[in-house]
C-alpha cells in the first residue's frame, strides 16, 4: 500500500480487512457488526481521499496546460478523460464526481474533514453539497459546521430534507433558484434493460410531465371505451411510440434500427443472442435469438449483410443493400465501432475522425478511422495527446496516450456483443 494512503486508513479498518475471508463464520455477530462499521468508515475515508486526489489532479492539469501556452478556455479539458481512462469509468462519472468534490473542498472544510475521518459517508456529503449549490461561497461556509453536525447524525435521506430546510433558511430565495436550475436541466435518455426492453426517461418541468401523462391516459381511456381490447397500460405505451415516431402503429417502425444476428441463429441452427444497434451506433442490449428471428420476418425489417470474423466476431465487411443510401463507409464504421473509440467511453458516435489527420496525408478509409463522441473528439487534438492505430489498422485497435504518458487501447467490439460465444466450426 502506497504511503499517501496510510494516513486515511486507521488501525480499525486495517484490522477489519486483515484476514478477511468470504463466508468466514469464525467471529461472533457482535464482532462482525464492529467490522462492518469499521469497513464502512474506511470506505468513506477512501472515497473522500479519492475526491481530493481527483480535484487536485484537475487543478494541476489546468495549471500545466496554461503554463504550456494553452488558451484558458481549453486548459484542463483533458483532465476528466485522463482520470476516466485511468479508473476505467465513463467521462460523465468523473465529471459528476468532480462536480461534488470541487465545491466540497472549496467551501465545506468541516464536511471534508468529517469525510476523511470516516464520520460522514459520501452519499450524505453529496446531499449536503447538492443542497448548497445555489448558495454563494460565504453562505456555504457559514452553515458548513451545522450541516456537518447533521450529516454525522442523520441518514442520507433524512439529511437531504434537513439540508434543504437549512439552505432555505440561509437564503429564502434558494428554493426558487434550485427549482429554476432543475427545470433548466430537463433531458431525455434511454436505458436498455438487457431483456429486449428499454426505458425512456424524461426529466421535465413538473407541469409538462403531468400534462404529457394525462394526454396519454385520456386518449388511452377513450380508445378503451370505443372497444379497443388492449389494457390502459398497453394503450398508453403504444400511443407514446406512435406520437413520437409519427407512425400509424407502434409496431410499424420504418426507422433504421440495426438488429445484428448470426446467420446460424437466423436459420435456427443455434441460439446465439442478437444485438440491437441504434442509428448512431451503440450497443443497445441483447435480444434472444427467437425474438431476433421473429423481427426478421416483420414488414419493418431493414436488412444489411454484416460479415464478421468467425472466431473473434469482429465486423470485417458489410454490403450496401438498404432502403436509403447515406454512405456505406460511415454506416460500416458505425456498426464496427458501436460506440466512441476513446478507451472506456460508451457514448454514442457523433462524428468520425482521421486517426492520421487528413491534413497530414491520412487516407479516408476504415483502417484510418475511428468513431468518436462529441466530447471525445476535441480531446485528441489537445497538446500532449497521441492517437494511433495499432499496426496501422483501426480494426486491430486504437491506442490513446495521455500527456502523463499512460496508454490505453480501444478495440472494436465483436459485432454480436461482448460475452457472446461464436461458433467455432
Amino acid at each position: 500500500m502506497s504511503g499517501w494512503v496510510e494516513p486515511v486508513i486507521d488501525e480499525a479498518v486495517r484490522e477489519a480487512v486483515a484476514g478477511f475471508r468470504p463466508g468466514d463464520d469464525a467471529c461472533r455477530p457482535a464482532e462482525r457488526i464492529d467490522r462492518i462499521v469499521a469497513l464502512d468508515r474506511g470506505v468513506a475515508m477512501l472515497q473522500a481521499a479519492l475526491s481530493v486526489e481527483m480535484a487536485t489532479f484537475a487543478r494541476q492539469r489546468r495549471r500545466a496546460d496554461i503554463a504550456d501556452g494553452m488558451p484558458i478556455d481549453s486548459a484542463g479539458r483533458g483532465a476528466t478523460v485522463e482520470v476516466a481512462m485511468a479508473r476505467r469509468v465513463s467521462k460523465a462519472t468523473v465529471e459528476h464526481h468532480l462536480a461534488f468534490a470541487e465545491p466540497m473542498i472549496a467551501d465545506h472544510p468541516r464536511l471534508l474533514e468529517a469525510c476523511l475521518n470516516g464520520d460522514v459517508s459520501q452519499p450524505a456529503a453529496r446531499n449536503v453539497v447538492k443542497a448548497c449549490e445555489t448558495l454563494e461561497s460565504d453562505q456555504r461556509r457559514a452553515i458548513d459546521a451545522d450541516l456537518t453536525a447533521l450529516a454525522m447524525e442523520r441518514t442520507p435521506g433524512q439529511l437531504k430534507k434537513d439540508a434543504a430546510r437549512r439552505v432555505a433558511a440561509a437564503d429564502p430565495a434558494a428554493a426558487t433558484k434550485r427549482a429554476l436550475i432543475a427545470r433548466a436541466a430537463k433531458r431525455i435518455r434511454p436505458v436498455v434493460n438487457g431483456d429486449g426492453t428499454g426505458t425512456l426517461i424524461a426529466t421535465l418541468p413538473a407541469e409538462q410531465a403531468v400534462a404529457a401523462w394525462q394526454a396519454l391516459d385520456h386518449t388511452a381511456r377513450g380508445r378503451r371505451a370505443d372497444g379497443d381490447e388492449r389494457s390502459i397500460r398497453e394503450l398508453m405505451c403504444d400511443l407514446f411510440v406512435e406520437r413520437l415516431t409519427g407512425q400509424a402503429t407502434a409496431t410499424d417502425l420504418r426507422l433504421e434500427i440495426g438488429v445484428v444476428v448470426a446467420a446460424s441463429s437466423l436459420l435456427g441452427a443455434d441460439d446465439q443472442p442478437a444485438k440491437l444497434i441504434g442509428h448512431y451506433g451503440g450497443d443497445h442490449g441483447v435480444l434472444p435469438a427467437a425474438l431476433a428471428r421473429e423481427l426478421a420476418t416483420s414488414d419493418s425489417a431493414c436488412w444489411r449483410r454484416l460479415v464478421c470474423d468467425p472466431l473473434d466476431g469482429t465486423l470485417v465487411s458489410m454490403d450496401t443493400r438498404k432502403r436509403r443510401f447515406d454512405g456505406t463507409l460511415r454506416k460500416f464504421l458505425t456498426y464496427r465501432d458501436g460506440t466512441s473509440r476513446r478507451p472506456f467511453s460508451d457514448t454514442a458516435i457523433n462524428e468520425f475522425d482521421h486517426i492520421v489527420r487528413h491534413a497530414d496525408g491520412g487516407p479516408t478509409n476504415a483502417s484510418n478511422s475511428q468513431g468518436l463522441g462529441k466530447s471525445d473528439h476535441p480531446i485528441r487534438d489537445l497538446p500532449g495527446w497521441k492517437v494511433e492505430a495499432i499496426d496501422g489498422d483501426a480494426a486491430n485497435g486504437v491506442r490513446w496516450t495521455t500527456p502523463t504518458g499512460h496508454s490505453y487501447t480501444s478495440r472494436p467490439p465483436p459485432i454480436l456483443g461482448v460475452g457472446n460465444v461464436p461458433r467455432r466450426e
